[in-house]
């Protein structure tokens, strides 16, 4: 009941005060989205040209660690510079939403000048625990406090995955998870304490620690009411226009109908962001208000009528101005121009599981669902041969204690794998791309390197199977750096392109396309991938919300384990869509996490 009354009252004076709070977060978002983060973009890419690294990636960490200091030095100032803004950004909204509650005693100057005070009084340990109390709530702290500053500060889904197919790893994910909610809770007020009242992070801590003793339950049903709330109600505003947009498809105003409830959608959308904002904002500062010796109680405040009628006049005329070019958008968007139709790629040849990954006879069923390419996996032997597999070792589908570079094709081939509930043997790469062309299917083939890789595989590779990957429109990709650089050195006319785990920034070098791992993908990864003549590839896109997410973003391809599945939305976003299934597709574009970033 508790938890309920805060989010009641909070709802009721965000209502009643949505002009000042819709200006405090909108403005200070566009601030960050469309000067900060362009500027931090350049200067990153700056430092690495500047360097000569052509990419930064877990595979070139130590040679940029060892060859490239300065480097390294930069990234790290310009790291340091992020987190002081992320700070001044948190610092200006709890003290934003404290004058708003207050009724506006004090100006948006006083408020500035107020941050960079605070800004200036934080010592180095304010800091370090700023950044450490960040990495802990990482996993949920974009519900508390989104920023798009830290849009990249992200565990990329592969390995979350990974993790949770691991019993024991995924204990230790869902126990550091509780870990890290009850820590987060219980230093809540740590962040107030500081910027507000400027503890030292020592003693916050330990104040927040006493507030919240037997209070972990209030704030985190606060927590739990408002998320179920904020959910309802976003729930509500997208079934609401999706059926009335059913309808309206009937009629002859089908296009006047979805692009004024596309309109609705976006602008709704966005409310209830900057709404979720300002409540889980307002948790965070209870703690605080519940510190002081005199709560702030709430609604007892009254702002001025005129500044609060000048502040509803300003946000409405830039509404109006926002307004001109989400129409225009719309109308690009509902006459098909604003997503792509990316490429189908099945991954290791399999579909919903319909065989044994990187077998014939997984890549002959699913050829006949006509993928654009199939993915799969190729390694060189102890004999210098290339098989068709994905895992080093052989445990996982043979059961076998033994690793792909200690043997022979001969002995590999003569390996029955299991899958799924299927067998198969395991091919050479040879007579995987003779099947693959009798069936008349395109190849993405990836070059994994072991233990048994050599410094000429890439030449032995083009010389053994250059003419027919040519011949048959194939093409190639791999993780390796120098792997990629020597494929397009030996063949230029092959496409080669580089697979990236993690999007820190854009890469520049000779790849014909970046196979990017779709967690940190972004649009202006696309956009600079566009202008260099380079296309994208996303992976994995195993779900109807991220294929819709990546075909707004306009990648050129998806490599996804559901081929079906995803030929299927697809087919219904670009095949004479209805505008009830724009705006459903839309729906997984406009959700809280991508609208903040």
């Amino acid at each position: 009941m508790q938890a309920w009354n805060f989010w009641r009252e909070n709802t009721r004076h965000f209502w009643q005060h949505w002009g000042s709070y819709v200006t405090l977060v909108f403005l200070t978002n566009v601030v960050i989205s469309y000067c900060a983060i362009p500027l931090f973009s350049w200067l990153t890419a700056a430092v690495l040209r500047w360097q000569r690294v052509p990419y930064v990636s877990y595979t070139n960490a130590g040679n940029i660690l060892l060859k490239h200091p300065l480097a390294v030095l930069g990234l790290l100032a310009i790291l340091l510079a992020i987190m002081v803004l992320v700070y001044w950004q948190f610092a200006f909204l709890l003290l934003g939403i404290r004058n708003i509650r207050r009724g506006r005693p004090r100006t948006t100057r006083d408020l500035l000048r107020a941050t960079v005070a605070s800004l200036a009084d934080a010592s180095p340990s304010t800091f370090l625990f700023f950044i450490g109390y960040f990495l802990i709530i990482l996993p949920f702290g974009s519900i508390l406090f989104s920023t798009p500053l830290l849009n990249k500060a992200k565990i990329p889904a592969f390995i979350t995955s990974y993790l949770m197919a691991n019993p024991l790893w995924a204990t230790v994910l869902v126990l550091f998870y509780a870990a890290a909610i009850y820590l987060g809770l219980r230093l809540i007020a740590v962040l107030p304490l500081m910027m507000l009242d400027g503890y030292h992070s020592r003693d916050a801590i330990r104040e927040s620690w006493r507030i919240t003793r037997r209070q972990f339950w209030t704030y985190l049903s606060r927590m739990l009411v408002a998320l179920a709330m904020i959910t309802l109600l976003t729930l509500i505003l997208y079934v609401a226009l999706y059926l009335a947009q059913l309808y309206f498809d009937t009629t002859k105003i089908a296009l006047l109908t979805a692009t004024l409830n596309l309109f609705l959608m976006e602008v709704g959308t966005e409310l209830i962001v900057i709404y979720a904002t300002i409540i889980f904002m307002t948790i965070i500062l209870s703690s605080h208000a519940d510190h002081e010796p005199t709560p702030m109680m709430l609604l007892s405040f009254r702002e001025p009528a005129r500044t609060k009628r000048r502040t509803r006049i300003l946000i409405t005329l830039g509404l109006v101005v926002i307004s001109g070019a989400l129409v225009s958008f719309n109308l690009i968007y509902l006459n098909g121009l604003a997503i792509s139709k990316p490429l189908t790629i099945a991954h290791r040849g399999v579909d919903n599981g319909n065989g044994v990954q990187n077998t014939i006879p997984a890549l002959i069923k699913t050829s006949k669902e006509h993928p654009d390419y199939v993915e799969m996996d190729i390694q060189e032997t102890k004999d210098h041969q290339f098989v068709v597999m994905h895992d080093t070792n052989l445990k996982a589908l043979a059961g076998l204690k033994r690793k792909v570079g200690d043997m022979t094709l001969k002995e590999l081939t003569k390996v029955t794998v299991t899958e799924n509930g299927h067998q198969a043997k395991i091919p050479s790469f040879a007579a995987y791309l003779d099947a693959a062309i009798a069936h008349k299917q395109k190849l993405l083939v990836e070059i994994k390197t072991n233990k048994a890789t050599t410094k000429d595989l890439p030449e032995r590779f083009i010389k053994q199977f250059g003419p027919k990957l040519l011949a048959n429109h194939e093409q190639v990709h791999t993780l390796s750096y120098r792997i990629m650089t020597a494929l397009r050195k030996e063949d230029p006319q092959q496409f080669v392109s580089y697979i990236l785990p993690y999007n820190l920034t854009f890469p520049y070098t000779d790849a014909n396309a970046y196979t990017m791992e779709a967690t940190t993908l972004n649009d202006n990864f696309i956009d600079q991938a566009a202008k260099t003549h380079q296309k994208v590839y996303a992976w994995d896109i195993d779900s109807v919300t991220l294929l819709d997410q990546m075909m707004f973003l306009g990648v050129n391809g998806i490599i996804t384990d559901n081929l079906s599945e995803m030929q299927a939305e697809i087919k219904s976003n670009t095949d004479n869509p209805s505008y009830a299934n724009l705006l459903l597709a839309f729906m997984n574009e406009l959700s809280l996490e991508t609208q903040t970033q």
